[in-house]
């Protein structure tokens, strides 16, 4: 095809994002005999995973990082390419921090009084039972939707938990399975999350949980790993401007170079693509959904030290806490514990006493840095004060991508179904917010790519035989 007297070169596919769940297409696609081209607007590999270098030959997961058992995706691919996995460090105790008050205490729940406890129980299983309520594929049909889709996940813990150190226990526990306040997500959002993604307890445990597994090397390896085999099929550097549809194929134009297709794969959250202009335009429902979503604020901060030298205190390196900036704090080390690494999320998505911020903590990243290591001080002693360096990776200063883990805010799910995966002609959808099961996590973003290449595959051989030769 020529373009305004110009050649342009062809492709059966191209994918739109060289994050996981992009790259992850494009293999399949090749492997399927598929000729396929990434294009990539950031210079680097990898979307919401990234290596950060925090020591020499050491890295930390600046993004995605924990793999459990039920990701069965991710699990199949790290074998395929030939990485390894290692067991999140827990061995020891975990530390409690609450009002001045620092416990130790083994699994998952910090020291309650036994009404919180109750509590704590009583909530977990109501979530549990209306999850299982919303079906899997179209939540939106729940009975209860539009009732469950109208409030918060933090307005319905409110009402619900009848005791302040529950309540704020839960609300920590959602904040950071969510990366943004449950004030502002959607009770049926999160509802769904439970029945899709392996139930509470999988999502908030290490051990036989969501966080029970690391890559060594970094998840990241899993986005180069995949990029070496596609080879020059990937282009960095160059952000697509638009997808211009009509009957014969597709037109997308980008920075370095624009490529004739028969099928595209945008494998970006919605509120990224609302970046491309698309023509013919989107239907209203998924032009409007890409303006009204909203990705989680969260970033990760790595306090780095010369060894874990809470370990030898018989501490795993995981709190939970009511500090001003440290209310979870995790052992990210190495699988050799050559160097010690804390990590700890801040963000703005405080809620309530204990989880707010202020401006200086949030702006300025010496102050920030102050604040953390006066509060591992609080959990580990004055050697937390000395660490080697303090890393930081903050997902809203990206420029390509708007946050970290996608939310929901209410009245998103019941306005807008199923258009977050709904193939707009010869468009289809992928990354971890379009995924079947999973969303949100490394294996919501493989399983996105999985059922978006399956949608392509299926409808690549009767456009050959339709298409003039």
């Amino acid at each position: 095809m020529t373009d305004a007297g110009n050649e342009v070169p062809s492709t059966d596919v191209v994918v739109v994002g060289a994050g996981l769940s992009g790259l992850t297409a494009a293999h399949h696609l090749a492997r399927r005999g598929h000729s396929v081209v990434v294009l990539e607007a950031a210079d680097r590999l990898g979307g919401r995973t990234l290596n950060l270098d925090v020591a020499e030959g050491v890295v930390a997961d600046g993004g995605g990082q924990w793999i459990g058992g039920l990701h069965t995706r991710v699990l199949a691919l790290v074998e395929e390419l030939g990485l390894s996995t290692f067991d999140t460090y827990m061995t020891g105790r975990t530390l409690s921090l609450r009002r001045g008050r620092r416990k130790t205490f083994q699994g998952t729940v910090p020291p309650l009084s036994p009404l919180a406890i109750a509590d704590f129980a009583q909530v977990r299983y109501r979530l549990e039972r209306m999850a299982r309520s919303v079906p899997a594929a179209t939540p939106w049909t729940a009975r209860k939707a539009a009732a469950w889709d109208g409030t918060t996940l933090g307005h319905w813990l409110d009402a619900n938990s009848r005791f302040r150190e529950s309540r704020r226990l839960l609300t920590l526990c959602f904040t950071l399975m969510l990366c943004e306040d449950p004030h502002r997500t959607s009770l049926l959002k999160v509802l769904h999350s439970i029945r899709t993604c392996g139930g509470i307890d999988f999502m908030v445990n290490t051990r036989n949980g969501a966080q029970e597994t690391r890559i060594a090397g970094g998840t990241h390896r899993l986005s180069t790993a995949l990029a070496e085999r596609l080879g020059d099929r990937v282009v960095l550097g160059s952000p697509v401007t638009g997808i211009r549809q009509d009957h014969t194929g597709v037109l997308v134009r980008s920075a370095l170079r624009d490529v004739r297709c028969r099928r595209v794969i945008v494998a970006m959250t919605p509120a990224d693509a609302a970046r491309i202009t698309f023509s013919p335009g989107l239907p209203t429902r998924r032009a409007a959904l890409q303006h009204v979503w909203h990705n989680g604020t969260e970033s990760k901060v790595f306090a780095v030290y010369d060894r874990p030298f809470w370990r030898e205190s018989g501490l795993n390196g995981s709190a939970l806490t009511d500090l001003p900036v440290a209310h979870f704090v995790v052992d990210s080390s190495p699988p050799d514990g050559s160097v010690g690494i804390l990590l700890a999320f801040v963000g703005t998505a405080g809620s309530g006493p204990g989880l707010t911020w202020t401006d200086a903590v949030l702006d300025d990243p010496a102050a920030r840095q102050e604040a953390l290591l006066k509060d591992l001080v609080a959990l580990f002693g004055p050697e937390a004060a000395r660490p080697v360096r303090v890393v930081e990776q903050s997902w809203v200063d990206e420029p390509w991508i708007a946050g970290c883990v996608s939310t929901r805010a209410p009245g998103v799910m019941t306005r807008y179904t199923d258009a977050v995966t709904t193939p707009v002609g010869r468009i289809h959808w992928a990354g971890t917010e379009a995924a079947p099961e999973f969303e949100g996590y490394l294996e919501g973003a493989v399983r996105a790519a999985e059922r978006a290449v399956d949608e392509v595959c299926a409808a690549l051989p009767a456009l050959r035989r339709a298409e003039p030769r």
